[in-house]
């Protein structure tokens, strides 16, 4: 082979290489500039080493753009989430007074009896009777019918004493009933308020209907108040040693700690 034909086979297979380069340039969109048939390997060598310093220097570039925005998102995330706020809140319950003891029914004192005095019999002195005749003054019509001495009627007996009849009981934290929970929404809005409930207590403790007797002034306050009560138990009011149903008055307290 001569040196003319060594040289043209030797332009072509580094045509068609430089082909394949330009195609992969323009697929990732870098500038590619041909270089004219004829010059030297040298010039070319160093060409392709330079398109490779354009390449490397450009994904260098593009690796640190990409690593930068990743780092300012993260820290820009990171700076901007805060940690919610808890509300620390305290539910206050006025506690009422233990209901008084039943008064104590004395029984009544029964009557004073009679004394029966005996009376003193004295002996009768007879006195001489004159002589005197004896006159018949019996009544000449039918005889008279004397009707019997009735005795007196006996006091009728007292009346029983009347029953004494107990309200129900019932609180927070008496028999484990748990205090109602602060709502989150009127805690943020800062809400605060009594609620007085009227509650009718069955004869077995368990509740059965739950009123507004007198409102807290915000809704979501009072429907707190409600629910828990409907699940407490109460002591049941008495007539004397018998359950029965009954009313009883719960206050419950939403207070705030400042």
């Amino acid at each position: 082979m001569t040196m003319s034909s060594f040289a043209l086979v030797h332009d072509n297979s580094h045509d068609r290489r430089r082909a394949v380069r330009r195609r992969r340039f323009q697929t990732i969109g870098l500038p590619w500039t041909d270089v004219p048939v004829g010059r030297s390997a040298a010039p070319r060598a160093a060409e392709d080493r330079r398109q490779w310093m354009v390449v490397s220097a450009l994904a260098a570039l593009a690796i640190g753009l990409h690593a930068s925005v990743v780092w300012y998102v993260a820290g820009h995330s990171e700076a901007t989430h805060t940690p919610p706020r808890k509300h620390e809140v305290a539910v206050q319950i006025v506690v009422p007074p233990p209901p008084p003891p039943p008064p104590k029914v004395e029984p009544p004192k029964p009557p004073p009896q009679r004394r029966l005095v005996k009376q003193q019999v004295l002996p009768q002195i007879e006195a001489p009777k004159p002589d005197v005749p004896v006159v018949d003054t019996a009544p000449s019509g039918p005889p008279v019918a004397v009707a019997p001495s009735v005795p007196e009627a006996a006091p009728p007996p007292p009346p029983p004493p009347p029953e004494v009849v107990t309200a129900p009981f019932g609180r927070a934290g008496y028999l484990n009933n748990p205090p109602p929970a602060y709502p989150a929404a009127a805690a943020r809005q800062g809400w605060q308020g009594t609620v007085l409930l009227r509650v009718r207590v069955l004869s077995t403790g368990r509740v059965d209907v739950v009123e507004v007797q007198k409102s807290s002034g915000h809704k979501l306050l009072d429907a707190e108040a409600m629910a828990t009560v409907r699940g407490w138990q109460f002591t049941p009011s008495k007539r004397g040693d018998t359950p029965i149903d009954g009313w009883a008055t719960v206050p419950i307290e939403f207070k705030l700690d400042t």
